[in-house]
């Protein structure tokens, strides 16, 4: 098995577990994490076994010995990163969305192909297993054809005041199903329209509370998307069991086709506890821990990103994939403001 040696860009909450999956994987070295923040690279690389963390993303690229990096920076801060990197000859993961703008994700994608390097983006959900049998029953043609998918993706208060509403929930968490209902339905979005309630949020991070958007396709399929972080605080606030992962999101997924349907729904999932804390349940699927390891969707999302480069295999989720992603969540988010239907493509890239 060929070594494949990794470095992490971005030591937030989601850099930490990407370098913690890494450094679990097996033919897989973490060898450097970076961050601004030089206490938290520090933080990280040593609970992790890192050999080097730096506070500049620059000296992971002119190092000879990482094959690969995953970009976990916050969404505005993708672009110069992966494309340095794809230029530096390395392959790259960078967490959803691809980007905030379709000029940044059309740079990514023409860094990596002129470069041949993978360019994989986190979308987590199609590395799901609930999701995946959904999508296998549709590729199956056990519900015919597909007429109409709806995907709900409500966050928590916590979230919101954790990013300070540097992006809508849109952008954060309703880009997931975007992507979603793009690889369920298929075809071409035509237009998009989206209403939105500004509460409590709006007043105080200048993004909505809630968001629905409805998807018109081109093969005449409709999807619809229910998204926002208005539940309350404490809806994934526990502190023990330590390995009892919060999943802080109240999900649902509803494919209907001409011939069956499919549907998916998550809290509160199959394991429930009750203590002084309170109601609580742990996140089963998407990162638990389990004797001491992270199994589950983000494991196996980068050990599909290291197998590709092994390979030498197109990932299950290219660039091109999430420019669509962000390309239908730019139209919501216009369409939000301008409250009338918003037609695709808004331009045309690569």
């Amino acid at each position: 098995m060929k070594e494949v040696r990794v470095g992490v860009i971005g030591a937030g909450a989601f850099g930490e577990t990407h370098s913690m999956v890494y450094s679990e994987l097996p033919g897989v070295t973490l060898v450097a994490v970076a961050d601004l923040n030089a206490d938290r690279a520090r933080e990280v690389a040593a609970r992790f076994g890192a050999e080097s963390w730096y506070d500049d993303w620059a000296p992971i690229l002119e190092r000879d010995d990482i094959d690969a990096v995953s970009v976990v920076t916050p969404e505005d801060k993708h672009k110069e990163p992966v494309v340095e990197a794809a230029k530096a000859g390395k392959h790259v993961l960078v967490e959803k969305p691809i980007a905030t703008s379709l000029e940044d994700a059309d740079a990514m994608i023409r860094a990596a192909e002129q470069n041949g390097k993978v360019l994989m983006v986190g979308h987590i959900l199609r590395f799901t297993p609930g999701y995946v049998q959904i999508k296998q029953a549709i590729d199956s043609g056990s519900l015919g054809e597909p007429m109409w998918a709806y995907s709900r993706r409500n966050g928590s208060l916590a979230q919101v005041k954790r990013i300070s509403g540097r992006v809508s929930a849109i952008m954060f968490l309703g880009i997931h199903d975007i992507d979603l209902l793009l690889w369920y339905l298929g075809g071409e979005v035509e237009r998009v329209f989206c209403e939105s309630v500004r509460k409590e949020v709006s007043r105080s991070f200048g993004v909505p509370d809630f968001s629905w958007i409805l998807l018109k396709f081109g093969n005449g399929a409709l999807g619809s998307i229910e998204t926002g972080w208005g539940l309350p605080e404490k809806w994934a606030d526990w502190k023990i069991p330590g390995d009892w992962g919060a999943f802080a999101a109240d999900i649902e997924v509803e494919v209907i086709g001409t011939r069956g349907a499919a549907y998916f729904d998550f809290p509160p999932m199959m394991v429930t506890g009750c203590d002084s804390e309170g109601f609580k349940f742990p996140d089963l699927i998407h990162r638990p821990r389990m004797h001491g390891r992270t199994e589950g969707a983000i494991k196996i999302e980068l050990q599909h990103f290291i197998d590709c480069i092994r390979d030498g295999k197109q990932p299950l989720v290219s660039g091109k994939d999430g420019r669509r992603a962000v390309e239908v969540a730019l139209a919501a988010e216009k369409s939000s403001k301008i409250r009338e239907p918003v037609k695709l493509p808004l331009s045309h890239g690569f």
